[in-house]
C-alpha cells in the first residue's frame, strides 16, 4: 500500500473527498438567493376586536404593504418582523367624527402655517395618535388651513390621523360660529363661517366647498341665547328654508349634510329636511322610549354624533345627563350613531375620546357596544367602510395593540402598548419615568398645618402627626365655613402615595385607591355613580397630594419631575390618572405676615395642557414646608393659597 507522509493513499482519498464536499457546500451556502427581510409584521397569538361586535382568539395576523394580508389560527410563513401578542389585544384604530383643529389665536394666513407647520406635527405625535385615534372628521376649520392639512398629510410631508373635512361652515349672519368663534377675530370670521341669507348666497357656499373637495357640508341650526365659554350671547339661526336648500342641493352635489342643533323641535324639522346627520342632538328633553321623534329618526334612517363628553363643558349642567339619557335610548331604537368628542385639539388630546368611549358605557351601553360605535359604524358614518373600521382581511391597516382587553372594562383603552397607522408603527409605549427621590422627615416642630385662600373663602388643614409613625396624611378642605371633603393618604418615605380615601358628602363621593404593584386600583362612588378603575403607573410617582408632596422633590438632586394624580373636579380631567411636571424654578423670598421665607420656587404644568395651566409653587428652603401658592395668567399672578399657621 502506498504511503505518503505517514498517510495510506486510502486515506488521502478520504481527505481529498471530504475537502471537495466542504467546499462544494460552502459556496452553494455563499451564492444562496439571500432572503430579504419585508415591510410589515406578523401579530402573533393575538385576542382580535374585530370591530363588529364580535371575536377571535389565538389568531396570528400578517400585515404588509398597509393592509391586514392574513388573519389565521395556523402558522403564517413570513419574512416580516414578528411581535408576540400573547395576551394582548387587537383592535382597529379609533375615528372620531366630530373634532376641532383650529388655532383659534391665530389672526392672520401667517398665524395659520405657523401653527399648521409648527404645532400640528406635535399634537398628532403627541396628544392624538398615542392614544389610537387614526381617522378624524374636521366639523369646522378655517379654509386657509384645514386645506393644507388635509394636503400635507395625504402627500405624507404631516404624519396624522386620515382626515376628513367640511371646511368652513353655513349659518346665519350672525350665528355660530361667526360671533362666537369670531366675535372678536375677523379672520377667524373669515375663514370658518359662510354667513348666508338669501339662496343665492346657499348655492355659491356649495359651489365653493365643493370645488375645495369637502368631504361633507355643516350648518349651524341653534338660535338664541348661547354661552360661548364665559360669555353669553345671542345667536341668530339660520332661516327654514336655507336649511332644506342646503340639503337637497348638497345631495345634487353629491354632498351629504350635517347640523349643529341642540333642541328637540329643531332636530325634528331637520329630520323631516332629509339630513344625513346630527351632531350634538337633542339637549333640552329627555326623551321617552314611545317619543314620535324616535320614531321619526328612525324611518329618517339620520345618523347621530352625541359628542357627550363635550357636554361637561355647557353652561347648562343638566345637558350631560340628557345627552346621556337620550344617547341609550337612541341606541336601543337602532339608530345610526358614531363616536364623536367635540375634542378641540388645540386645547385637548386623546383622553378625550377614551372619556367619550367611558361615558357610552356610563349610559348603559356595553363596552362592545361602545367600541363599535369607534371603529365599525364610525367608518360607515363617514362612508369608507370598505376599508376602515374592521380587523379584517383586505382592510387598511390602522390598529390599536392594547395590554388589556377594553371589551371586559373599556378603561382598559388606555393601556395601549403600540398604534399602527397603515401599517407603520406610529406609537410604542414609553416606560414610566422613575426618580431618584431621597426618603422626608418633616421638622420635629410641625404636627398641622393651615392654609387660607387668598380671597379667605376655603382653608386646608393638612395633619401630618401621623406621619412618622405610621406613614399617614390627613387633609381637610372647608369652603365658605362648611366643610367641603377630607383625604387620608398612606404615603411612602418619599411622599409617594400608597393608598388614599377621599369622601366629599356634598355631592355622594366616596372613593378608595390602592397602588398594587403597576397600577393604581380605584373603587367607590364619584357624585353618586359607581366606579370601577385601573390606572397604569408602573414605577411613576403617585403624588395625589400634589403640592404636598413636592417637599420631597424638593430635597431630592432631580431638577424635574413628572408625576401623577387622580382628577375629583367637575371638569374633564374627573376621575382620570392626570399626568404633571414639576420644575425648580430658582431661589425667591416670600414674606407671610411679616416673617421672610427664603423660598425654592416650583411650577406645575398639566402635561396634556401644558398651555392652559401654570401652577406656582413656593417652599421654604430650611424646613421644606409649602408656604404660598398661585397660578400664572396671561397678564399676572393670580393668588392660591397661603401659609396661615403652623
Amino acid at each position: 500500500m502506498l504511503v505518503f507522509l505517514g498517510i495510506p493513499l486510502i486515506g488521502w482519498i478520504q481527505i481529498l473527498i471530504g475537502a471537495a464536499v466542504t467546499a462544494f457546500v460552502l459556496i452553494k451556502y455563499l451564492v444562496r438567493p439571500k432572503r430579504k427581510m419585508t415591510d410589515g409584521y406578523l401579530l402573533k397569538d393575538v385576542h382580535i376586536i374585530i370591530g363588529d361586535g364580535n371575536e377571535l382568539f389565538h389568531q396570528n395576523v400578517l400585515i404588509k404593504g398597509g393592509f391586514i394580508e392574513k388573519i389565521s389560527n395556523t402558522d403564517i410563513e413570513t419574512n416580516v418582523a414578528v411581535i408576540d401578542c400573547s395576551g394582548y389585544t387587537l383592535m382597529p384604530g379609533l375615528i372620531d367624527s366630530h373634532i376641532h383643529i383650529q388655532g383659534l389665536n391665530n389672526r392672520s394666513d401667517a398665524d395659520s402655517d405657523k401653527f399648521l407647520y409648527g404645532t400640528v406635527p406635535e399634537i398628532f405625535k403627541e396628544r392624538l395618535l398615542p392614544y389610537g385615534v387614526t381617522t378624524i372628521k374636521d366639523l369646522c376649520a378655517p379654509r386657509h388651513f384645514i386645506y393644507k392639512l388635509r394636503k400635507e398629510i395625504k402627500n405624507g410631508k404631516i404624519l396624522g390621523p386620515e382626515l376628513l373635512i367640511v371646511g368652513p361652515n353655513f349659518t346665519a349672519p350672525d350665528g355660530h360660529p361667526a360671533n362666537t368663534l369670531g366675535g372678536d377675530n375677523p379672520w377667524i370670521r373669515k375663514e370658518m363661517a359662510i354667513e348666508v341669507s338669501s339662496h343665492e348666497q346657499v348655492s355659491e357656499g356649495i359651489r365653493e366647498l365643493k370645488k375645495s373637495g369637502v368631504d361633507f357640508l355643516k350648518f349651524t341650526y341653534q338660535g338664541g341665547e348661547y354661552w360661548y365659554f364665559d360669555k353669553q350671547l345671542h345667536i341668530n339661526k339660520i332661516d327654514k328654508t336655507l336649511m332644506q336648500q342646503i340639503i337637497r342641493e348638497g345631495k345634487e352635489n353629491g354632498l351629504l349634510t350635517t347640523a349643529h342643533v341642540f333642541y328637540k323641535e329643531d332636530v325634528r324639522e331637520l329630520l323631516e329636511a332629509g339630513i344625513y346627520g346630527i351632531e350634538h342632538g337633542i339637549l333640552d328633553e329627555e326623551l321617552s322610549p314611545d317619543d314620535d321623534i324616535i320614531r321619526l329618526w328612525e324611518k329618517s334612517g339620520t345618523h347621530y354624533v352625541p359628542t357627550v363628553n363635550a357636554m361637561t363643558y355647557e353652561k347648562n349642567p343638566d345637558y350631560l345627563a340628557t345627552n346621556m339619557h337620550n344617547l341609550k335610548l337612541l341606541y336601543d331604537a337602532g339608530i345610526h350613531i358614531a363616536m364623536g368628542t367635540d375634542n378641540m385639539l388645540e386645547m385637548m388630546g386623546g383622553e378625550v375620546e377614551h372619556r367619550e368611549l367611558m361615558y357610552y358605557v356610563e349610559a348603559g351601553l356595553t363596552p362592545m357596544q361602545a367600541l363599535v360605535l369607534a371603529t365599525k359604524n364610525g367608518a360607515e358614518h363617514l362612508g369608507i367602510a370598505d376599508r376602515k373600521g374592521l380587523v379584517k382581511e383586505g382592510m387598511e391597516a390602522d390598529l390599536i395593540l392594547l395590554e388589556k382587553n377594553p371589551a371586559e372594562d373599556i378603561s382598559n383603552i388606555q393601556f395601549i402598548d403600540k398604534v399602527f397607522l397603515r401599517g407603520k408603527i406610529v406609537f410604542s409605549q414609553k416606560a414610566i419615568s422613575s426618580y431618584d427621590i431621597p426618603e422626608y422627615s418633616y421638622p420635629p416642630d410641625v404636627s398641622c398645618m393651615k392654609y387660607i385662600k387668598s380671597d379667605e373663602s376655603e382653608m386646608r388643614v393638612v395633619d401630618i402627626s401621623d406621619y412618622a409613625e405610621h406613614g399617614k396624611i390627613t387633609q381637610v378642605l372647608t369652603k365658605n365655613d362648611t366643610p367641603w371633603s377630607e383625604e387620608t393618604f398612606g404615603v411612602a418615605s418619599d411622599l409617594s402615595c400608597t393608598d388614599w380615601h377621599y369622601v366629599r358628602h356634598s355631592d355622594n363621593t366616596d372613593l378608595v385607591a390602592t397602588k398594587d404593584g403597576d397600577y393604581i386600583r380605584l373603587s367607590g362612588l364619584f357624585k353618586g355613580k359607581p366606579q370601577e378603575k385601573t390606572f397604569k403607573i408602573g414605577d411613576g410617582l403617585w403624588y395625589q397630594m400634589m403640592d404636598m408632596a413636592i417637599p420631597a422633590f424638593i430635597a431630592s438632586e432631580e431638577k424635574q419631575i413628572v408625576f401623577y394624580s387622580i382628577g375629583t373636579g367637575n371638569n374633564r380631567g374627573a376621575m382620570a390618572l392626570g399626568e404633571f411636571a414639576a420644575e425648580k424654578a430658582g431661589e425667591e423670598t416670600i414674606v407671610i405676615n411679616g416673617v421672610k421665607h427664603d423660598c425654592v420656587k416650583v411650577t406645575f404644568v398639566l402635561t396634556a395642557f401644558s398651555w392652559a395651566w401654570t401652577g406656582l409653587y413656593w417652599y421654604d428652603k430650611n424646613n421644606g414646608q409649602l408656604v404660598k401658592s398661585g397660578e400664572k395668567g396671561k397678564n399676572a399672578v393670580k393668588s392660591g393659597y397661603q401659609l396661615n399657621d403652623i
